[in-house]
């Protein structure tokens, strides 16, 4: 099955994945680094063990920090 990856600045990878794949094993197949980012599943947050769907769509964005004042 076939899921879409998003991360920012990068070009978007499309990934083949054995059914009962997992977000985890759908970074992985990406080659991109998941340090210090959010992801989220079809735009909701989700785990690195939640199960992927053929279809889905995983975005990669990097954490947001506020300022001090």
């Amino acid at each position: 099955m076939k899921v879409k990856v998003l991360k920012l600045g990068e070009a978007a990878k499309e990934v083949e994945v054995s059914e009962g794949a997992t977000v985890e094993h759908v970074i992985q197949s990406s080659g991109f680094n998941r340090e210090h980012m959010t992801v989220t599943l079809n735009g909701h947050p989700t785990f690195d063990t939640s199960p992927v769907q053929d279809g889905d769509v995983l975005t990669m964005n990097p954490h947001i920090k506020g300022g001090q004042i």
